[in-house]
């Protein structure tokens, strides 16, 4: 079976991460990084305008280097030095990268393609037709955006958070809905931030409300004697709706880990368990809520 998993490069170029002490890599981590990566059978890698100089970092990683990876990276209204013509505009991203096409060029949320798409719509047929991008994809956060991009016979990529907590009580049926439209899902935000790691006494107060569901879902990790980073992993990477779960690492060690945890999957009846939760505030679920 083919690695499902994508490796986020945001930390490559912006100092990310709430478990992030190290900051950002130095190009000769990055390349270690890159090199266990491909050699461990992922593929792609998840990049973005908007991250600092990773893209920048990946071209010089493909200059030296014998492995290629596919790349998705994502447009960014915030970048006025990239040009505001698209075609231009992805010529540019694919010299920083160092890689002759994209697999995938992404709106970095709903809010810029709901801005953009209309004024790029021609453009990106031609860039297809032309090989500079192989698929068009959007970033975003809730059942009602991938609803309305259902709309769009353009959009070939969906990427949103999946996790324990968002889970298939929450997603299941609009991504199968979009999987039978022949899009593309690729997943985020598995570990939550690293909240199904804190004790239930440090999560910040605004999520209390949840505490009895991470108490529910560490419940099962113990009582079916698995951990928690195996639990979170698998049950993304083996839902049959979901066919990439893009993950950020710091550290070869890290990466090495998480390639480990799905190799060793986890029950159907486990996953059951966890299809059971379901949080009635689905704003709770959104870090960016959390401050």
């Amino acid at each position: 079976m083919k690695n499902k998993i994508i490796l986020g490069t945001v930390q490559f170029g912006l100092d990310y991460g709430i478990n992030n002490s190290n900051g950002k890599p130095s190009q000769d981590i990055v390349n270690e990084l890159l090199d266990t990566a491909f050699q461990k059978q992922v593929r792609v890698l998840d990049t973005a305008e908007a991250y600092g100089n990773s893209q920048e970092v990946i071209g010089k990683y493909h200059k030296q280097s014998p492995y290629q990876f596919k790349i998705i990276t994502k447009f960014s209204s915030t970048r006025t030095d990239l040009p505001i013509n698209v075609k231009e505009r992805v010529k540019a991203n694919i010299k920083t990268l160092g890689v002759d096409s994209l697999y995938c060029y992404m709106f970095h949320n709903y809010a810029d393609f709901k801005s953009y798409y209309s004024e790029f719509a021609k453009d990106i047929i031609e860039i297809k037709k032309e090989g500079l991008i192989k698929k068009l994809g959007v970033s975003i956060y809730t059942n009602e955006e991938l609803e309305d991009l259902l709309n769009y016979d353009l959009i070939d990529v969906i990427q949103l958070p999946f996790n324990l907590l968002d889970n298939s009580k929450q997603r299941a049926s609009v991504l199968r809905k979009a999987k039978a439209k022949g899009i593309e899902i690729h997943t985020r935000s598995v570990f939550l931030q690293g909240l199904f790691f804190k004790a239930l006494e440090t999560i910040p107060e605004k999520i209390k409300p949840i505490s009895n569901s991470l108490k529910e879902i560490k419940e099962i990790a113990k009582s079916n004697n698995i951990e928690l980073s195996r639990l979170a992993l698998n049950y993304a990477y083996q839902q049959d709706f979901i066919d990439n779960v893009l993950i950020g690492v710091d550290t070869v060690k890290q990466l090495s880990e998480n390639i480990a945890l799905i190799e060793n999957p986890i029950s159907t009846e486990v996953m059951e368990k966890v299809n059971e939760i379901d949080i009635e505030d689905k704003l709770l679920l959104n870090p960016s809520n959390w401050n």
